[in-house]
């Protein structure tokens, strides 16, 4: 069920027509004239509460042009979603965020006064979104009850498809700088030590410190939503390949990401208990969120290096998804065979031929195409 939200608006000024170019948005008096289009607040309430799961539904007006700017560079497209934002005033729309994080905007679709377009907006926190191929919007009518149906059955499956992707070039990403953080960990850590391998003075502390942090930074992304990634791993394990199940100890390594998480979720959580006890105005405040972050870092380096150090099974696993997709199964392809084998010419010459053997062996008048013109 939707979450109602008021729309806020960002001025008292009325905002530009839907139907001006953005060439035509300030002074024209075509600019700020009524028109009859649907309500797109009423709309997007009553199309999020038709979807799947729970969503809230924050809906807006711009009252200015360069208001649409920050939504404009988070929507997630390359069709008519992107060419309206660029080439329309778009005076109002509506953010829909659902319970498991997914995020949709509605806009009013130029030069339609009973129709919206309907597009995902790229993950927050992410910055290989571009890497994937985006799930497009799509157009739907004011019906809410048939634009949810269009919404589930088209863009929600592309848009978590896409979310996925990016998530797992995220994890690549990820891994590849957790490996330079080690690597450059150990090129210096020896010279910080005598030959008992004991340090020598604070600066392997502090060195260590900085390598605990930027590990730490690399992780702390996944506590939120690689949950999800393991999950979908897991799901799809049994459909993949024995041999590269077993070549990859991808069971394995499942189990050590999901406890690299919960571990880091309790080390989070222990962070945050203490954070949010600190008086902001206390002199020793400072001082003492400093210390929590050293300590929430070195106890989550045992967790940030695991996932690090599994984080590979992911992308492994992505890519055998991705062939397993795009090769048919035995049915399917049988199905395509039996197909193409009665488009061939070998095939239709043998039809002709068996029919015209069926037809001398038929007794008089008991032919089909008789049957048929006496039933005429």
């Amino acid at each position: 069920m939707a979450e109602r939200t008021p729309m806020t608006r960002g001025a008292d000024s009325p905002a530009p027509d839907i139907a001006s170019p953005a060439s035509e948005q300030q002074g024209s008096p075509a600019a700020h004239r009524g028109n009859n289009r649907a309500d797109l607040a009423a709309f997007a309430q009553d199309l999020a509460a038709r979807l799947p799961g729970s969503w809230a539904v924050v809906a807006q007006d711009h009252a200015m042009y360069a208001d649409r700017f920050p939504l404009a560079d988070r929507v997630w497209d390359l069709g008519h979603v992107q060419w309206a934002f660029e080439q329309f005033v778009l005076p109002r729309s509506a953010v829909l965020t659902s319970d498991a994080g997914c995020e949709l905007v509605v806009v009013d679709r130029p030069r339609r006064t009973r129709k919206f377009l309907v597009a995902a907006l790229r993950p927050s926190g992410s910055e290989v979104a571009d890497r994937v191929k985006a799930p497009d919007g799509i157009v739907v009518d004011a019906d809410p009850a048939r634009a949810a149906s269009a919404v589930a059955d088209r863009l929600l499956p592309r848009y978590e498809q896409a979310v996925r992707e990016a998530r797992i070039e995220q994890v690549a990403v990820a891994v590849s700088a957790g490996e330079r953080v080690l690597a450059e960990w150990d090129a210096i850590s020896d010279s910080l030590c005598d030959a008992e391998h004991w340090p020598l003075d604070k600066r392997y502390g502090l060195r260590q410190q900085q390598r605990d942090a930027e590990m730490w930074a690399l992780f702390a992304p996944f506590l939120h939503h690689g949950p999800a990634l393991v999950a979908h791993a897991e799901e799809t394990l049994p459909l993949l390949d024995p041999k590269d199940r077993a070549e990859g100890r991808w069971p394995y390594r499942l189990r050590m990401l999901r406890e690299a998480l919960e571990g880091g979720a309790r080390v989070q959580a222990d962070f945050e208990f203490v954070t949010g006890a600190l008086l902001p105005d206390h002199p020793r405040a400072e001082a003492a969120f400093a210390k929590a972050v050293v300590e929430r870092n070195d106890e989550g380096w045992h967790y940030s290096l695991t996932w690090m150090e599994s984080g590979d099974a992911l992308v492994e696993m992505a890519r055998a998804e991705r062939a397993l997709r795009g090769r048919p199964d035995r049915s399917q392809q049988s199905a395509q065979v039996q197909a193409a084998h009665a488009r061939s010419p070998h095939a239709i010459r043998q039809s002709v031929a068996t029919s015209a053997v069926d037809a001398a062996a038929a007794p008089p008048g008991l032919l089909a195409h008789d049957h048929v013109r006496r039933s005429r």
